[in-house]
């Protein structure tokens, strides 16, 4: 069979309808190499975007093996992220994020978007990578995370934003103001990435146990007056005014995973320094 032959047939099998055909074909390409270019490259780029997490796997350390060695691979990737598909972006800022040296800011809408993606292993995955962008370039991706915090309708984004602010350590004024706008949202996950996020404060902003204390004491979800009372284990306040907070919290009548939440930080903050 001539190689251009073989070519096309390896790319049907990428493209077989059994997913099972697809891995097997993945597991033939990783462990006996041929050149990962023309229909074999975008047979492999529309694996990676499969709705199969198995065949996405699989998919990601070929394309990232073949991105290591040949630079058409990665050019293909980056040109792939302006296309209008959104899984296809995802699939090549993804892959580029395997391939040492090869993720850079270009990728940042597309990491951007998938934070607000259903699946929670893509939003965790994406903002793996933007943290780690966010290392290498801290003030574009530290401003493109406040703008989808404030400005961005999506629940899942604006909370993913949140953790990755946290993840990187910022603790600059507007991005402390963001979570304390946050930490008021309408939507209960938002409030609750808030409080994940002062949690890890540690008492660093002077206003961050005033919100706190608002949370545990009028949230209308009681996971969030639960997340709050814990949260005060963490912000080092043994104020009269944040023992009296708890104390009325543990004796909430109606409420008794706040009880246990507040008398078990009661307890922590109570011990011996």
């Amino acid at each position: 069979m001539s190689q251009r032959k073989s070519a096309d047939s390896l790319a049907l099998e990428l493209r077989h309808p059994d997913p099972a055909r697809r891995v097997a074909a993945l597991v033939g390409l990783a462990h006996v190499p041929q050149p990962i270019e023309g229909d074999v490259l975008e047979a492999l780029i529309e694996a990676l975007a499969s709705e199969t997490k198995g065949v996405q796997r699989r998919a990601a350390g070929v394309i990232a093996a073949a991105g290591a060695r040949n630079p058409v691979v990665v050019a293909r990737l980056l040109a792939l992220l302006e296309t209008p598909s959104a899984p296809s972006r995802w699939a090549a800022a993804y892959a580029l994020g395997l391939i040492d040296g090869a993720l850079d800011l270009r990728a940042c809408p597309p990491l951007l978007d998938a934070l607000a993606n259903p699946d929670g292993d893509v939003r965790w995955a994406a903002l793996e990578l933007l943290v780690r962008l966010g290392r290498r370039h801290p003030d574009p991706i530290r401003d493109r995370l406040l703008m989808a915090l404030q400005q961005d309708g999506d629940t899942n984004r604006r909370k993913m934003a949140l953790y990755a602010l946290r993840n990187l350590g910022l603790r600059d004024p507007a991005v402390l103001a963001a979570v304390r706008g946050a930490s008021a949202a309408d939507d209960s996950q938002v409030r609750l990435a808030a409080l994940s996020f002062i949690r890890d404060l540690a008492g660093a902003d002077a206003q961050a146990v005033d919100i706190v204390l608002d949370r545990m004491g009028s949230d209308p979800d009681h996971g969030v007056r639960r997340a709050a009372a814990s949260t005060l284990g963490y912000l080092n306040d043994r104020s009269e005014r944040v023992v009296a907070a708890l104390r009325q919290a543990a004796d909430a009548p109606h409420d008794p995973s706040l009880r246990k939440a507040a008398r078990q930080t009661l307890d922590k903050l109570l011990e011996e320094p």
